[in-house]
C-alpha cells in the first residue's frame, strides 16, 4: 500500500511492521487489556460489542462533521435488544459535534468517542461497522467482521477521492442505505469470509509480514534492520 501511495519502490521499505499495532501479536496484551476495560465498564460484559466507526466528512479538520440523520438510535437499539448487543460510537478525532443519544437507549447506544485507543478497543469488539477509513486494515488482523456503511459512497469517491473503490477493495458487505446495514446486521450477512482473507492477503506482503505470530516488536525489528 505504501510504495503504491507515495510511488516509492518496495526495496526503499523496511517491513518491520508498526508499533501501535504490536498488541496484536501478544495474547497478554490482549488479555489484559480485557480485564481492564471489563473492570472499567462491566455493564459491557458478555455482551456482543459492535464498533461504529466511520471517518469525517468535510473539506478539512476545521469543518469536519458527521451527518448523524443518517442513524436511526432507535432501530438500532432494538436491534441490540434483541441480539444483547451494544452499539459503541466511536468518532473520528476531528468530529467535535458528538452524537446526542437519548438518555433511553443509552444501556444499548454508547458514546465512546473520548476512548483514546481505537486499536485497543478493537480487542473487545465483535463487528466493525465503518466506511473510508483505514481502521479496517488494522481490524483485520482479528479476522472478525467489517460492514461499510458508505450512505453517500459516490459523492464521497468523486470528491475526496479514496486509494482504491470501496466496491471493489472493502472485504465486507458495503451498504449505500440505511435499510441495507440494519438487513445486513439482521441476517448477519457480512461476508466475514472477506476479511479472512484480506488478512491473509496483508501476512502474505511485504510490508506486513510483521504480522506473524513469532514476529518481534517493530522498534526491535527496526534496530534489527539498521545496525
Amino acid at each position: 500500500v505504501f510504495h503504491e501511495v507515495f510511488g516509492i519502490e518496495k526495496e526503499a521499505f523496511y517491513p518491520v511492521g508498526m508499533p501501535r499495532m504490536d498488541g496484536f501479536l501478544d495474547p497478554k496484551v490482549i488479555d489484559e487489556f480485557k480485564d481492564d476495560f471489563y473492570t472499567k465498564y462491566p455493564e459491557l460484559q458478555e455482551k456482543k460489542i459492535i464498533l461504529f466507526a466511520p471517518t469525517y466528512r468535510g473539506t478539512e479538520q476545521k469543518y469536519a462533521y458527521y451527518d448523524y440523520s443518517k442513524l436511526d438510535f432507535q432501530r438500532i437499539y432494538e436491534f441490540c435488544q434483541k441480539e444483547d448487543a451494544v452499539f459503541l460510537i466511536k468518532m473520528h478525532p476531528f468530529v467535535k459535534t458528538l452524537p446526542e443519544i437519548p438518555e433511553l437507549l443509552q444501556d444499548r447506544i454508547r458514546e465512546f468517542s473520548s476512548f483514546p485507543d481505537i486499536n485497543k478497543l478493537y480487542y473487545v469488539t465483535d463487528l466493525l461497522i465503518t466506511d473510508y477509513s483505514s481502521n479496517y486494515f488494522e481490524y483485520a488482523l482479528l479476522q472478525r467482521p467489517v460492514v461499510f456503511y458508505t450512505y453517500d459512497r459516490e459523492f464521497y469517491e468523486l470528491t475526496r477521492g479514496v486509494h482504491r473503490s470501496i466496491l471493489e477493495s472493502a472485504p465486507g458487505k458495503v451498504c449505500d442505505t440505511f435499510d441495507q446495514l440494519m438487513e445486513c446486521l439482521e441476517q448477519k450477512d457480512f461476508d466475514h469470509g472477506g476479511t479472512r482473507r484480506r488478512a491473509a492477503e496483508l501476512s502474505d506482503t511485504d510490508i506486513m509480514i510483521f504480522m506473524t505470530q513469532d514476529a518481534l516488536p517493530a522498534d526491535r525489528k527496526l534496530i534489527g534492520n539498521l545496525v
